[in-house]
C-alpha cells in the first residue's frame, strides 16, 4: 500500500484580481481567492460562478449530428414508428432513460426502453437484445450513455433495418459507428463546447433540442444527479446543470420517495445526498437485479407505485453493502497471499458479482493509489470493471490492448473489460509490463491539493457559510481544504463501525476544533506521540441541537516541515551542516517532549531496534513516512542505529532500510546517543 503522501502546493493568485473580486462580489479575500484558484479570471465570471443560471446552457445544435437525431426522431413519431431507448444500468443511464422515454411518450411517440442486465448481458448494445428488439418490431434505437464503441451490434442493426442513433458522452476512438447520427460532444470534430457532459446531460440536450430549448424541472433535476454520480468536471455548464437541478430533485416523486427510503433527514438536497444517499441507490438496482427498476421509480407519479420501488432499491443496496465487502475480503486475501507489487493490481475470481466489482476496484485504487482491475470469471469469459488515479488514464492504457478484448469502453478514471479466458493471463502481464514502463514510480505517490495555509481561527462559521457558495462541489470543483500548520492532536478516539474512523480534538495556539478522518484509525498511536503536525482538512458546519459549530474532515497529515527539514538533512549526511548537528537534532528532540531517564536507556533502545526492523523487514520505507509515522522517541533511535551503520539510508530512493549482516556497535558510538545521555542526566 501506498503511503506515501504529499501536499501540493496551492498556485499563486493574482491579488488584484482577488481585491476586484472582494469588492465586486461583496466577499472575503478567502473566498475570492479560492474562486481564482477555480479558474475565475475576471470578475464577470465570479459573478457567473456564484450564480448559475439556466440561461448560460449551450445550444444544443452545436453538438454534433443533433439536426440529424432530431429530424429522425420526429419523423418516427410522425408515423408512430416504434421507438426504443437503449440505456445503461447504473445511475447516469437510468436518469438519461427516464428522461428520453418519459419525454418521448409526452411527445406522442410509441417510445419504451431497454436495459441489458448486467450480468448476463453486459453493457451497451449486443447481438442478444438488437435481435431480442427486432422481434419487438423496434424501428428506432436511441442509445443514451452507450453506444460509440458498439460497432459490430450497429452494423447488426442496419442489416436488420433498425435505424440507430447513437447519443453518449465516452471517450470516442479513432472512428464512429456508421449509423443516422452520432451524438456525443467527446467527438474528435465536436464543435460543442462541453467535452464532458454526462450521459444524461447529452439526452437532456436532446430534449432541448426536440422541444424548442424546453425541458421540465424533473428533467432538469435528473440530470443533475446524474451529473454528479458520473463524476464528470463539475465546471462550466456542468456546474449550472448540478447546481440549478439540485433544487428540484425532492420535487420528482420518485427521488422523494428514495430519499425517504433512506430515512434521510437533511434541510436540502446537496452534492453528499447525491453521492451518499441517491447514486448508490439507483446504482445498486442494476448491480444486484434490474436497473429497470430505478427507470420506473423516475417515470412514476403514483406515490404507492414509487414508495414500493424505492422500497426495494433501499434493500438492494443493503444486498450490494454485504457483497461488497464479501468481494474486497477475498481481493484482500488475494493480496496478501500474492504479495502487491508493480504499479497496478489486476485480481479476479469466479464468485465475484460483475455488479459489484467496480466499486471494490474503486476501493482499492484509493487505497493503493494505482489502477485497478478486478473481473468476474464466468462461462470462460471474463467480465472486468477498473479505477484508476489521476494521471494515469486507464481507457488510454486499456486501448493498447484492445485486439485482445471482446468488447471495452470507459473513459480517463474508469473503465469496463470483457476479455476471454484464454487470453486474461496474457494481458495481465502484458499490462502491467505497460505501466512499469510508461510511469515513475512518484506518479503514483498520492498528493492532496489544498487551497492555501489558514490558521484554525480563520475558519469561522460565517467564512464557512460563504465558501458554500462555490458549492455544488465534485470533480474539477473541489470542496475547499487548507493546511493547518503546527497542530497537535488530543482526546483521540475511535468511532463508527469496527472503529474504523478517528475522531479528535486538533490544537493550535488558544485554537481548538474537532475533526474527524474517515478509516485512519490505524493513525491513533502515531498522532498520539506528535506535537508538530501540519493537517490538510475540509472545514464544514455541524449542526446540532440549534448550535452552528465548524468541523474539520481529515484530507491529510504530515509531521511539520520544520521536522522534514530537519530529519531530511540527517539522513543526507549534512550533520556538519548548520542546519542539522546533532545539537539541532537534540534541540528539536527535547523540546517535542523527548524521552525521560530510563526511556533513552539501552534496554529502551533495544526495544526500538526490534520495533524499526520489524517494520523493515519487508524492505526499506519512505524516509517520509518514517518522519511521519515514527514517535519522537522511535525516529531518534533510528537516527542513533543510523550512525551505528544498523540501518541505511538510500538517498535516490528516499528510503531507509536494516542493513544486512551489520556490524556490533556499542551505543555510545553514536555521537547524538552520547549528547542525548548527558542531556538526560545533567
Amino acid at each position: 500500500m501506498n503511503n506515501r503522501m504529499i501536499a501540493r502546493e496551492p498556485v499563486e493568485c493574482d491579488t488584484a484580481l482577488v481585491e476586484e473580486i472582494e469588492r465586486s462580489e461583496n466577499v472575503t479575500a478567502l473566498t475570492a481567492r479560492a474562486l481564482v484558484r477555480r479558474g475565475v479570471s475576471s470578475t464577470e465570471q465570479a459573478k457567473l460562478f456564484l450564480h448559475p443560471s439556466e440561461l448560460m446552457l449551450h445550444d444544443a445544435f452545436l453538438l454534433p449530428d443533433m439536426g440529424k437525431a432530431v429530424e429522425r426522431i420526429r419523423r418516427a413519431i410522425e408515423r408512430q414508428e416504434s421507438i426504443c431507448v437503449y440505456g445503461d444500468y447504473d445511475a447516469d443511464g437510468v436518469c438519461a432513460t427516464a428522461i428520453l422515454t418519459g419525454r418521448l411518450r409526452q411527445m406522442g411517440a410509441r417510445a419504451d426502453y431497454y436495459i441489458p442486465l448486467r450480468h448476463s448481458e453486459g453493457y451497451g448494445l449486443s447481438e442478444q437484445s438488437v435481435r431480442k428488439l427486432k422481434e419487438r418490431g423496434t424501428e428506432l434505437i436511441v442509445t443514451v450513455d452507450n453506444g460509440v464503441s458498439a460497432f459490430d451490434e450497429i452494423a447488426l442493426c442496419s442489416a436488420l433495418e433498425i435505424d440507430v442513433i447513437v447519443t453518449d458522452h465516452h471517450s470516442v476512438g479513432k472512428s464512429i459507428p456508421e449509423c443516422i447520427a452520432v451524438v456525443a460532444a467527446s467527438r474528435k470534430d465536436s464543435a460543442y463546447p462541453n467535452r464532458y457532459l454526462c450521459g444524461a446531460g447529452v439526452a437532456l440536450k436532446l430534449i432541448q433540442a426536440l422541444n424548442d430549448d424546453a425541458y421540465s424541472d424533473a428533467e432538469l433535476a435528473m440530470a443533475a444527479v446524474a451529473t454528479i454520480a458520473d463524476v464528470v468536471p463539475l465546471t462550466e455548464e456542468n456546474r449550472i446543470l448540478a447546481a440549478c437541478g439540485l433544487k428540484y430533485v425532492d420535487t420528482v416523486p420518485g427521488f422523494a420517495s428514495l430519499l425517504n427510503a433512506a430515512a434521510w433527514k437533511q434541510a436540502r438536497v446537496d452534492e453528499q445526498t447525491v453521492s451518499f444517499v441517491i447514486a448508490p441507490r439507483l446504482n445498486a438496482s442494476g448491480r444486484m437485479s434490474t436497473a429497470s427498476a430505478g427507470v420506473e421509480l423516475l417515470l412514476g407519479t403514483d406515490e404507492k407505485q414509487t414508495r414500493e420501488i424505492a422500497a426495494r432499491l433501499n434493500a438492494d443496496n443493503q444486498a450490494r453493502k454485504d457483497t461488497e465487502n464479501t468481494i474486497l475480503e477475498e481481493a484482500k486475501r488475494q493480496i496478501l497471499e500474492q504479495g502487491q507489487s508493480g504499479h497496478a493490481l489486476i485480481l479476479s475470481h469466479t464468485d465475484w458479482n460483475p455488479g459489484v466489482i467496480g466499486i471494490v476496484a474503486s476501493r482499492l485504487c484509493e487505497a493503493y493509489h494505482i489502477p485497478v482491475l478486478l473481473f468476474a470469471e464466468k462461462d470462460g469469459v471474463l467480465t472486468g470493471s477498473g479505477r484508476s488515479i489521476e494521471g494515469v488514464d486507464l481507457f488510454e492504457n486499456l486501448s493498447v490492448f484492445s485486439d485482445l478484448f471482446l468488447r471495452f469502453g470507459g473513459h480517463a478514471r474508469a473503465a469496463g473489460v470483457t476479455i476471454r479466458a484464454e487470453e486474461f493471463s496474457r494481458f495481465k502481464t502484458a499490462f502491467m509490463a505497460h505501466i512499469e514502463v510508461k510511469y515513475k514510480p512518484e506518479d503514483f505517490f498520492p498528493s492532496f491539493a489544498y487551497d492555501e495555509t489558514a490558521a484554525l481561527c480563520e475558519m469561522t462559521v460565517e467564512q464557512i457559510r460563504e465558501l458554500r457558495l462555490l458549492a455544488p462541489f465534485g470533480e474539477g470543483n473541489p470542496e475547499p481544504a487548507f493546511r493547518c500548520d503546527n497542530v497537535r492532536f488530543s482526546q483521540l478516539r475511535t468511532i463508527g463501525k469496527d472503529d474504523k474512523h478517528l475522531c479528535s480534538s486538533v490544537v493550535q495556539g488558544d485554537q481548538i476544533m474537532r475533526v474527524v478522518a474517515f478509516g485512519k484509525s490505524d493513525l491513533m498511536e502515531a498522532l498520539q506521540g506528535a506535537s508538530d503536525w501540519d493537517l490538510v482538512a475540509r472545514p464544514a458546519i455541524n449542526r446540532f441541537r440549534g448550535m452552528e459549530n465548524v468541523e474539520l474532515f481529515w484530507v491529510c497529515a504530515n509531521a511539520s516541515e520544520e521536522k522534514y527539514h530537519i530529519f531530511n538533512a540527517f539522513f543526507e549526511q549534512s550533520l556538519y551542516n548548520e542546519s542539522c548537528s546533532d545539537d539541532k537534532l537534540t534541540e528539536w528532540y527535547f523540546s517535542s517532549g523527548g524521552l525521560e531517564g530510563s526511556e533513552a536507556d539501552r534496554e529502551a533502545m533495544r526495544r526500538y531496534y526490534r520495533k524499526l526492523a520489524e517494520r523493515m523487514s519487508g524492505g526499506a520505507q519512505p524516509l517520509r513516512l518514517l518522519i511521519r509515522e515514527l514517535k519522537s522517541e522511535e525516529l531518534i533511535a533510528l537516527c542513533v542505529f543510523a550512525q551505528l551503520s544498523f540501518f541505511i539510508f538510500d538517498p535516490k530512493a528516499k528510503s531507509v532500510a536494516i542493513q544486512a549482516n551489520a556490524k556490533q556497535h556499542s551505543l555510545d558510538e553514536s555521537s547524538l546517543y552520547r549528547i542525548i545521555r548527558r542531556k538526560q542526566e545533567a
